[in-house]
């Protein structure tokens, strides 16, 4: 749940109550949209991990912004404008492909679109997740909304900051460039070479957590190492590293570290047992120095970041 300063008092008629009132329909609100809009935002950015940051900005930058939201009823619209923005923002500083023009014709219907591009059979929401990758931000935004999350081209216009004719135009240049993309093109790699000190790293770290070996986890994190626990705490290892390992022995379910690649990234996997046996779930970050861990960004609340998120396994759980 997100943690921010309590509202200011508004400044006519309501006063602390009401904005108490408003800040808890809106948490309540967010955490319904929540799941659709990482959706939006992973697909946006190219990773599951990317695209939840974006939503934790997302959410804060809303929550400061609230007393400027006048009607609750389009709250979702708002969310999603808010974190195309921030999307936009994400890909200009990755410096992402910048947006080619192609003429506009009618806009063509969404089933004849993606005729020879898409998988036979496959979804077209998993199937774009990686196609949508080698489109510039508004087309790649529109794709998504469109026929993704199955909005309006009026409640697209409004979170893109476009017309409906602006929009149309969008979605046309993005599927024509989609047929002319391979289908393998958007594929995930079958398989990653990583170096063999980089794989060390990261499976010693899931195997001192798997053993439940905290002094040998120790000696593989720096004491100041930088702690975010998403949507939760943060701090150093130093202040809340005790806290950290033990709120993992208190969870309610059984569950394994491993080294994993996703959306050509190497993480650490949490793997949750369910019925059929241990499932991914979520992940973590980890950034090194001198084989040293000096930040982690933890993930584990976060049980919807690998829906229909490709993955690959380094090694099988444990």
């Amino acid at each position: 749940m997100l943690q921010r300063a309590e509202p200011a008092e508004a400044a006519e008629g309501g006063g602390v109550e009401d904005g108490e009132a408003a800040r808890r329909r809106f948490l309540a609100r967010a955490e319904e949209i929540r799941p659709r809009l990482h959706r939006f935002c992973a697909r946006m950015c190219g990773s599951p991990l990317d695209g939840e940051d974006v939503v934790q900005e997302t959410l804060a930058l809303a929550h400061d912004r609230l007393h400027t939201l006048a009607d609750e009823m389009r709250m979702e619209a708002w969310l999603f404008r808010i974190a195309h923005h921030r999307c936009v923002d994400f890909l200009r500083r990755e410096r992402r492909r910048r947006e080619r023009t192609v003429p506009f014709t009618d806009a063509h219907d969404r089933a004849d679109d993606y005729a020879g591009v898409l998988p036979a059979g496959a979804p077209v929401d998993e199937a774009l997740a990686t196609l949508v990758r080698a489109l510039p931000p508004k087309e790649r935004a529109s794709v998504l909304l469109k026929d993704v999350l199955d909005y309006r081209l009026g409640e697209i216009a409004e979170i893109v900051g476009s017309t409906v004719g602006g929009v149309k135009a969008a979605l046309h240049r993005a599927r024509g460039k989609l047929r002319r993309v391979p289908a393998a093109a958007g594929d995930p790699p079958s398989a990653f070479v990583l170096g063999e000190g980089e794989r060390r790293l990261f499976e010693a770290y899931a195997a001192c957590f798997n053993r439940r070996d905290w002094e040998a986890l120790g000696r593989l994190i720096r004491r100041d190492a930088r702690l975010e626990v998403v949507g939760q705490a943060e701090g150093t290892m130093g202040d809340v590293g005790l806290n950290y390992t033990g709120n993992y022995l208190a969870l309610p379910w059984e569950w394994r570290f491993s080294a994993a690649i996703i959306a050509g990234e190497t993480v650490i996997l949490q793997w949750r047992r369910g019925p059929d046996g241990f499932v991914p779930v979520t992940a973590a970050r980890l950034w090194w120095d001198d084989g040293r861990v000096v930040r982690i960004r933890d993930y584990v609340h976060v049980d919807y970041l690998l829906r229909e998120t490709p993955i690959a396994a380094l090694a099988p759980v444990p």
